[in-house]
């Protein structure tokens, strides 16, 4: 009896213990997510190629090939492409007139202009019109003024780039900032603001030789003066009709309205030569570009009798015609 009761407990205790590992083997087989099928689950695949898509490049911009003037300095901005450049020595040296563009911006910054607005009235002063037969005895360029007369910040600023006025350039700072001194900061620090690093400006009208840049400066300046409608509207002015005048006095800029050219500003004096800087809208493949150049420094070929302004508007003119082409149907850009 006691042996039949330990045969019948063993087999007991085998049959739970055979019961428990079928359990555990099925528990196994479930969780790896076996199945009874005979068919493999298939693989994922990846698509050849995918992931692997090179990001989209930026064209290059074309190549120019410009026709720098022999001497002196120049630059050239072409707008929507990216595109500086210069030739020439990167030394500050004088820019005669050239330094109104930045008297005019200071003045529209000051002040700004409509586009066909006449703008506020300024009145002569008794000390710049007493001060006319000394700047006349120094061969300055100049407009006819006399004390107490009333100016328009347009007509202003049109005697002061198209005429070239320096007894105007005066005014501007006297007007603005109650003389020279005062506004002279506010050009240099404007120069500061728009990285003209290698600009010093010691007078509104650039008479003075100790006002000083380079060709890439002034480019880099005029770029950020076209932006001003009123600016835009007045560099493009081919001549004024000044009171008192029989006939109107003519832009020194003869290159307007002749291979693109929209705008610009002369300067001329024995230490700085000849000097541009300007605007042209060109095309340049397939697209109307706005283009800004400064030639500076310019001086007479060997051998030549050009004089005043005459070579800085040569080398202009061989430095815009070497850029695309003047016939542009696109709008600008």
């Amino acid at each position: 009896m006691h042996s039949r009761q330990s045969r019948t407990s063993r087999l007991t205790r085998s049959s739970r213990a055979a019961a428990a590992a079928l359990a555990a083997v099925l528990a196994v087989g479930a969780a790896a997510g076996c199945s009874t099928s005979s068919t493999p689950r298939a693989a994922a695949v990846t698509p050849a190629g995918a992931g692997t898509s090179a990001p989209p490049t930026t064209p290059a911009p074309p190549k120019l090939t410009p026709q720098w003037p022999a001497g002196g300095q120049a630059a050239l901005l072409v707008d929507g492409l990216g595109i500086s450049e210069a030739n020439g020595p990167v030394t500050p040296v004088p820019i005669a007139s050239v330094t109104k563009v930045m008297t005019a911006y200071a003045f529209l910054k000051a002040q700004p202009l409509a586009a066909d607005a006449s703008g506020p009235t300024y009145t002569i002063s008794a000390e710049e019109a007493a001060a006319y037969g000394t700047r006349v005895a120094r061969f300055e360029s100049l407009a006819k003024v006399t004390a107490g007369e009333k100016f328009t910040q347009r007509r202003a600023l049109e005697a002061l780039m198209v005429v070239s006025a320096n007894n105007i350039a005066h005014e501007i700072a006297r007007w603005v900032d109650g003389g020279d001194a005062k506004f002279v900061e506010r050009m240099n620090g404007i120069a500061r603001e728009l990285g003209m690093k290698d600009t010093t400006y010691t007078d509104p009208s650039g008479f003075d030789p100790t006002t000083r840049s380079t060709a890439a400066d002034q480019a880099k300046l005029f770029a950020a003066a076209m932006k001003d409608p009123a600016f835009r509207q007045i560099v493009a002015t081919a001549s004024i009709k000044e009171p008192g005048t029989p006939e109107p006095r003519p832009n020194g800029n003869t290159l307007l309205g002749k291979d693109g050219v929209i705008g610009g500003k002369t300067g001329f004096t024995t230490p700085a030569g000849a000097n541009l800087v300007f605007a042209a809208e060109r095309e340049i493949e397939g697209v109307r570009r706005l283009v800004i150049a400064a030639v500076i420094n310019q001086r007479p070929a060997e051998g030549t009798t050009a004089e005043g302004v005459t070579p800085a508007l040569e080398s202009a003119r061989a430095l815009i015609t070497s850029i695309g082409t003047a016939d542009a149907p696109a709008p600008t850009r």
